[in-house]
């Protein structure tokens, strides 16, 4: 399964931001919901939820800025709540789900979320 956000990640969700906490939780619940969406709009159902999973992020970004993938990683946890709540995933505990980040430069922002069966066992 792959999910486009066709942007990077809110910037107010970086934990480096100092914001209100309502911003931030404001933030956070449209992330959660924009994720809901881009699964309905890009994955076809019936699908299984995926019980343990690996999950690859990819982020590509059109400037030359330098970014901190930790920053970007932290940012990408309501969007990944979101998975769970839709049914995507069954949990994000972290015996269920393992992740690889990547950061690359393209010719438009995007975050891609590929999702696998995590058949490691």
């Amino acid at each position: 399964m792959i999910i486009h956000l066709h942007r990077l990640p809110d910037p107010a969700l970086n934990p480096n931001k100092r914001l209100h906490f309502y911003k931030v939780a404001a933030a956070k619940r449209n992330a959660k919901e924009e994720m809901i969406a881009r699964v309905i709009e890009q994955v076809k159902k019936p699908y299984t939820a995926f019980k343990k999973a690996q999950v690859t992020i990819t982020w590509v970004a059109k400037d030359n800025r330098r970014r901190d993938v930790d920053n970007l990683f932290a940012s990408m946890k309501p969007y990944i709540d979101g998975m769970v709540a839709y049914g995507v995933l069954t949990d994000d505990s972290a015996d269920l789900i393992s992740y690889t980040l990547k950061y690359e430069k393209g010719d438009e922002n995007d975050t891609i979320i590929e999702i696998c069966n995590d058949n490691s066992e």
